[in-house]
Formats: structure tokens, C-alpha cells, sequence
């Protein structure tokens, strides 16, 4: 944690400022706090790897307590939830050697959504809430200010942000394995923070000009008072600010994981300060897929609200938010490419067939919108494939397809086929930045190695920062 953030922190209790206990057990190194106590006028909270964790659970009294005592390493293990000697050693030793966060997550137990934060970046409710985040984020911190990503995960949206918060984002979790996971690999650039959104936020009054939540605000029993918080947030004074609500279930549509949603006017009535729209989502994905733009600036009639399973609400008074957005261009990837975990590789003769599998009947139902985007079947040559991986073939991206020399603005290689704008395939199953640094702690030269995310790669092929040797 860097010491400027503490000038963002509050109690969530008292209000009251949060200032390092220094009488305390405490590590740290020139700005970054990795290890120590904050206290307030009625708490005090511990900090576990750099990652300030700001509420009352059992797990977070019990880390305060080894904290206290001088045992970081037990305060860690307590937070991750391996408290069996024979998991707490087998992820210790996977991180000390530099894993993936494949492998990282596969030893934190079938318990940790694993599956879904594994396949995310080929989601539909991702490729929505990205482009609207990018939206969003690029009219409201167009001038600077920054984001934060409340109930945001490991980071992919948070991710996102990278580039357009300034300074970096806050990432907000109640769960300390997945924001240790985001700073260690998704977005080591954010300022992670654990806390509860059925709470009050642990921030002070205008910290923010964007707040946003994705795929949790149907989870969220205290809805009131977390819109209220999420506007409190971004209110400065200025008229700047915008609150974002992505992907949330509506109360009158079943989905598989439905939680508590509210029908659409339920979610209207939860602002009562700020100018609120809701979209559905599927009208969004298909101003993606279709290559743009994202029209913020549309009005849905409440019938067509009313029959889509997942709602988009975006409230600001910003009027250049509501518009037609153009799809940004993107770099091309800084990284190594791999292929998208949704795909089954089948190697035959001098070519490599790659088919889509959905690695459960539950996922595919909930997820399966992702074929208006991914092909269900893609051939490439065997040779292609391996310089692709390698990092060796050129490839120049249109909003087409792709090309390559010699082939034109609208074609690709051969074996390479057409793909749509909107595919953003990048996968979470990322080395670790350095194989000689601490195991508990970033590469501190990993912000400068960032991948930019890019959604016009081959079908079928992801691309994630490598090891680096």
C-alpha cells in the first residue's frame, strides 16, 4: 500500500481518519506499507501484503491479532483461508516458483470461483462491461481524477482503468485472495483495498469521480446504501462524477445465478441525487459486436427492460457520457499470446483444429452468448500457431480482420480467418513478472510491462504478460 493512500482511507464505523499505529509491528519500505496496523477512534485494522483490510470479519480480527504478534506470514495464510498446513504449503511454494494464476487459483480450492474468474476475459458480460467502463471512465476522467472498482474481483475490469484513472485505481473486495491475485497479476498497478459493499465504504467523500460495480450489485443485500456510498464517493462539488452499475440481474427475467435483483424501476428509485438511464445488456452487446458504436444516448422502453435477464445503470450529470461512444482502437499486445482456455486444441498433420468447449453445461447456459463472437471452430497452421505463441509473426490489426505483409488491410495469413471488433480474449493464466522476486510481493517493473488488452487478435488466441526472464 502506498502512503498516499491513507488520505483516501476513513473508518467505516466512525468516519474517523486512519493513521499507521507505529508503536505496532510494522514493515515497510520508502512509501510501500506491506505489513502493519491502522487505527481510527474505535478499531484498529490490519494491513496483509500491502492490502489495507478495513471491516470486522472473524478472518480480519483473527490476521490483526498475528499482526500484532509479529507473524505477517500467519496474518497472510489466515486471509488467503489456508488454515490446513498441507494447501497453506502446497500455495506457498507455487508462488515461491513463480506460478500461474491458473495454478495459483486451482490451490486455493474449488471454493474460490475459480471457473469464473479463469474464463472472464471471454465473457459477454465482460466484453459488455468493458466497453462501458472504457466509455464511461474516458468522459469522466478525461481531465484526471480517479476510479475505483467496488466487489471488482481479481481485477479484470480494474484492468481496464489501467491508463485512465490517474492516479491508479482502487480495487474494493471483501475477499483478500482476489485483490492479492489482482496486484500479483491482473492489474499490479491498482491500490487494493478489503472491504464490504453491505457496508459503509471506507473512503472519504469524493475521492472518486468514477465508482463502479460489475456482475455483484445483485448480491448486495444493503442496495440503498450502497448506491448512496458509490455516490458519496464521487461527490466533490464539481458535477463531474458518474456512478456505473454493470451487469446486474434483473428481478423479472431468471438467471442462473440470480441473487436479489430489483426490476428496472427498482434500481431508477435507487438514485435519488444523480440523473440515472438503464440499458439492457443486449442491446449493448450488440452495438459491440457489431463494432460500435455504444450508444449511451439510447432510452429503452420499459418492455424491452423488463425482458432483459441483465441491466446496465449509469447515473451522472454528465451529459457527454450520454452518447453514441466510438469503440477505441487498440495497441497492438505487449506479451506473450496464448491460446483462449475455451478452446480444445486437436494437432493434425501440419495444422491445429481449435474447437469451442464450454467447460460445464451451467457455464455455457449462463455464457453462451459468447459464440456471437467466438467461432465455434477455428483451423490454423501448425507453423503459424507456433510463431504467433512465439511472438515472431507480425501481424497488422484492422477493424476487419487481420493482416499481415503482404496480405492486404483485410485479410490475414494464411489460416488466420476475419474475427469481429468486439473479441477481447485475454487470459488470466499469466506467469508470474520475474522468477527472482519475493514471492509475496509484484515486480515492481511489471506496470511498465503491461499488456495492452486488445480485442481484435486471431479467434481463439489470448494474450497475457509472460514470464520474463
Amino acid at each position: 500500500m502506498e502512503s498516499a493512500t491513507l488520505d483516501l482511507l476513513r473508518c467505516p464505523y466512525c468516519g474517523g481518519r486512519l493513521e499507521l499505529v507505529t508503536s505496532l509491528y510494522l514493515r515497510r519500505e520508502g512509501d510501500e506499507i506491506w505489513d502493519g496496523i491502522l487505527g481510527c477512534h474505535c478499531c484498529i485494522f490490519p494491513i496483509v501484503s500491502g492490502i489495507p483490510i478495513l471491516h470486522l470479519q472473524q478472518a480480519a480480527t483473527e490476521a490483526r491479532d498475528e499482526i500484532q504478534a509479529g507473524r505477517p506470514d500467519a496474518a497472510r495464510r489466515i486471509m488467503l483461508g489456508l488454515r490446513e498446513e498441507p494447501r497453506a504449503t502446497a500455495f506457498e511454494s507455487a508462488a515461491s516458483r513463480g506460478a500461474t494464476y491458473r495454478e495459483l487459483v486451482e490451490t486455493l480450492g474449488p471454493d474460490f470461483e475459480g471457473g469464473y474468474f479463469l474464463y472472464r476475459f471471454s465473457d459477454p458480460t465482460y466484453v459488455v462491461a468493458d466497453a462501458v467502463v472504457r466509455a464511461v471512465a474516458g468522459a469522466a476522467l478525461r481531465h484526471g481524477g480517479r476510479a475505483i472498482d467496488l466487489c471488482g474481483g481479481s481485477g479484470h475490469l480494474t484492468r481496464s482503468l489501467l491508463g485512465l484513472s490517474q492516479p491508479a485505481p482502487v480495487l474494493a473486495d471483501l475477499y483478500f485472495a482476489k485483490v492479492w491475485l489482482a496486484k500479483r497479476f491482473t492489474a499490479p498497478a491498482c491500490e487494493p483495498v478489503c472491504c464490504d459493499l453491505n457496508a459503509p465504504l471506507p473512503f472519504s467523500r469524493g475521492a472518486f469521480r468514477l465508482s463502479i460495480c460489475s456482475d455483484a450489485f445483485q448480491y448486495i443485500w444493503t442496495k440503498r446504501m450502497a448506491v448512496s456510498e458509490m455516490t458519496r464517493l464521487v461527490e466533490d462539488g464539481s458535477s463531474e462524477g458518474a456512478v456505473l452499475i454493470s451487469h446486474t440481474h434483473n428481478q423479472r427475467q431468471w438467471s442462473p445465478s440470480h441473487g436479489q435483483p430489483l426490476p428496472p424501476e427498482g434500481y431508477r428509485d435507487l438514485f435519488e441525487s444523480l440523473p440515472v438511464r438503464v440499458f439492457g445488456e443486449a442491446a449493448l452487446l450488440a452495438d459491440v459486436v457489431k463494432g460500435g458504436p455504444l450508444d449511451l444516448s439510447r432510452r429503452e422502453a420499459d418492455q424491452t427492460l423488463d425482458l432483459d435477464p441483465a441491466l446496465t445503470i449509469v447515473a451522472t450529470r454528465r451529459p457527454d457520457i450520454f452518447v453514441a461512444h466510438a469503440l477505441e482502437p487498440e495497441a497492438p499486445p505487449r506479451g506473450r499470446l496464448r491460446l483462449n482456455p475455451l478452446y480444445e486444441r486437436e494437432d493434425g498433420g501440419e495444422q491445429v483444429r481449435l474447437r469451442l468447449r464450454f467447460p460445464s453445461a451451467d457455464y455455457e447456459d449462463e455464457y453462451g452468448a459468447c459464440r456471437l463472437y467466438l467461432p465455434e471452430t477455428v483451423v490454423l497452421d501448425l507453423r503459424d500457431l507456433a510463431e504467433i505463441e512465439a511472438g515472431r509473426l507480425r501481424i497488422s490489426l484492422t477493424r476487419r480482420g487481420i493482416g499481415s505483409p503482404g496480405t492486404g488491410s483485410g485479410g490475414g495469413p494464411e489460416g488466420l480467418p476475419h474475427f469481429s471488433p468486439a473479441l477481447r480474449q485475454v487470459v488470466p493464466d499469466w506467469a508470474c513478472a520475474c522468477r527472482d522476486v519475493a514471492p509475496w510481493r509484484c515486480d515492481p517493473e511489471l506496470d511498465g510491462q503491461q499488456l495492452q488488452l486488445l480485442p481484435r487478435l486471431p479467434r481463439g488466441i489470448h494474450a497475457g504478460p509472460g514470464r520474463r526472464d
